[in-house]
């Protein structure tokens, strides 16, 4: 088992150098969620069913939310073509996956205490080879834009490492900041979260810290860090490009013209929306990434799955909060920059969110 983990460490490393595409890129996996595969069954041949039996009486809402997503996918199954139900499904078992992974690794942290070390040590790696390859990234390819065609943005002179997108790579670091305990990484992950322009997790990070600060009583550390953040966003080197100035109008604007599309669609389906994932087919989007989704987690969800489907999904959050000390600073900060980004619904986030919200 701690090989297996280790190695699914090391694969989810390689970001999106290890994903394959089928489809015209509208069906996508990942190599570690091959051996993510092979945890579950390796967990499954140890413990069976209890792992589920024991997610069921803790975390209900989260049962309730899937249940909720797998009827939306069934309503108007007729309207939409065998395909279009098909990558729909993929969606969904996909969450699925994640969840049942999550339920057998935080059982099996219950059973033996010394994998939260492991759980720790795999966090860390990760930590380490994130760091080495954005670093290369930012001095030796700064500019993505020959990668237009693929259909991802053209970010130029910021960190986006292996990740190709600097609002699920800005997540990943800010999530590396909050739960490495090293001064030196965290150090270091603050100067890749500045280097990668995103204003959205510039806020959920701030919010986060300030709630962190204000909850253990350490007022002078969040002045200096506050202090230290801000003098960081304004001497980073800011070569050229529209992508690092922060005064940009261009992103506000498409999200804005984005969640008025989303909310209208919405209103045409309010209960329980139209299938998840169907959006790509109702938007008729061209993107190959974000066509999938909205600008926001909580409006694929909404659009995707009704009122039904959100409320359920706020409270699988909200149930999941006092897991351990990690679990309330990492859900602020993923449900705020999730406002403006798809983030907390990307196979990376749900990686990272469940080893750590599975460890003790």
């Amino acid at each position: 088992m701690t090989i297996l983990y280790y190695l699914t460490a090391f694969l989810f490393s390689l970001g999106q150098l290890g994903r394959i595409s089928l489809f015209g890129q509208q069906v996508n996996f990942y190599l570690y969620e091959a051996t993510l595969i092979l945890n579950i069954f390796f967990l499954f041949w140890m413990y069976c069913f209890q792992p589920i039996k024991n997610g069921w009486k803790k975390f209900r809402p989260v049962f309730i939310f899937l249940a909720v997503l797998f009827v939306s996918l069934l309503v108007d199954l007729t309207k939409y073509t065998q395909f279009e139900n098909l990558v729909g499904s993929l969606y969904l078992g996909r969450l699925l996956l994640y969840f049942i992974y999550f339920f057998y690794l935080h059982y099996h942290v219950l059973k033996n205490k010394s994998f939260s070390k492991t759980i720790k040590n795999g966090v860390f790696t990760i930590a380490i080879l994130t760091i080495i390859s954005t670093l290369i990234q930012y001095f030796l390819y700064p500019d993505l834009r020959n990668l237009f065609y693929q259909g991802w943005d053209p970010h130029l002179y910021r960190t986006f490492g292996v990740f190709f997108d600097t609002s699920i790579s800005a997540a990943i670091f800010g999530i590396m900041l909050l739960t490495v305990y090293q001064p030196f990484i965290k150090i270091i992950y603050l100067l890749l979260v500045a280097l990668s322009f995103s204003r959205s997790i510039y806020l959920g990070l701030t919010i986060t810290l300030f709630y962190l600060f204000i909850q253990q009583k350490q007022l002078k550390k969040m002045v200096f860090f506050f202090i230290i953040f801000i003098t960081l966003i304004f001497v980073i080197p800011k070569p050229s490009g529209e992508g690092v100035n922060l005064r940009r109008l261009y992103s506000i604007s498409s999200r804005s013209v984005d969640y008025m599309q989303g909310i209208t669609l919405w209103k045409n389906k309010p209960l329980i929306g139209y299938g998840y994932n169907r959006i790509r087919y109702v938007k008729n989007s061209d993107s190959l990434h974000s066509g999938a989704g909205y600008s926001s987690s909580f409006l694929t969800v909404l659009v995707s799955s009704g009122i039904l489907g959100l409320i359920s999904f706020i409270w699988v959050l909200w149930s999941l909060v006092k897991l351990n000390k990690l679990a309330p600073i990492l859900l602020i900060f993923v449900s705020i920059i999730s406002l403006f980004d798809n983030v907390i619904l990307h196979p990376f986030i749900l990686f990272l969110l469940f080893i750590n919200l599975s460890d003790r």
